[in-house]
């Protein structure tokens, strides 16, 4: 049994439907997965970049505050007070209450993340899980990175239903953000934690 293929104006349209159908595969199958890996990409290195920068300005006052006079250094505001690591996360977490609190944000969760040695100094970190209104949140991410000690926020992952996303007022839809706050102490010198 022998089959042939369409020739003339039938032919043509069957050529152009398979052209199209193949391109269609190769666009939602491999072009359009590639560009939005690309995106994510692109975004996660704007955010570490972006941290990077934030880092870079806290550290370039570090110098600073070490050739300050003792009783000149505000130690109190720009490092976190405690002789070990577990009193300086605990001053972390009472600091990170008071601003949820006066934020009017009742925190999910906070869990103390191992500290790490960074020069001179120890890194102390909690990872934070909350549900809030878009302003609220806000308030609170700012409030935190201005407060006293000054934290920086790392790893920030937003999520809201969708649901929620069709509401009237959108400042007042609910928001699931979980974050890392990182402050610094410094290290005892000995160097023991």
């Amino acid at each position: 049994m022998e089959t042939a293929l369409p020739e003339g104006l039938r032919g043509q349209m069957l050529a152009v439907a398979l052209t199209l159908t193949v391109l269609a595969a190769l666009w939602f199958g491999v072009a359009l997965p590639l560009t939005g890996w690309y995106h994510d990409q692109t975004d996660a290195l704007a955010q570490r970049r972006t941290l990077l920068g934030h880092m870079r300005q806290v550290v370039e006052t570090l110098p600073a505050l070490q050739h300050m006079p003792a009783d000149a250094q505000p130690v109190a505001t720009a490092l976190l007070p405690g002789a070990t690591d577990a009193l300086a996360a605990a001053a972390m977490q009472s600091s990170v209450q008071a601003i949820a609190a006066s934020a009017g944000v009742e925190l999910a969760s906070m869990e103390t993340l191992p500290a790490e040695a960074r020069g001179a100094y120890r890194r102390i970190g909690l990872r934070i899980s909350l549900t809030a209104p878009w302003p609220v949140l806000i308030e609170l991410l700012r409030a935190a990175g201005h407060g006293q000690p000054r934290m920086l926020i790392d790893d920030l992952q937003l999520r809201s239903s969708p649901m929620q996303q069709q509401q009237e007022h959108p400042g007042a839809t609910p928001v699931y953000a979980s974050f890392t706050l990182l402050a610094f102490r410094a290290a005892p010198a000995g160097g023991k934690p």
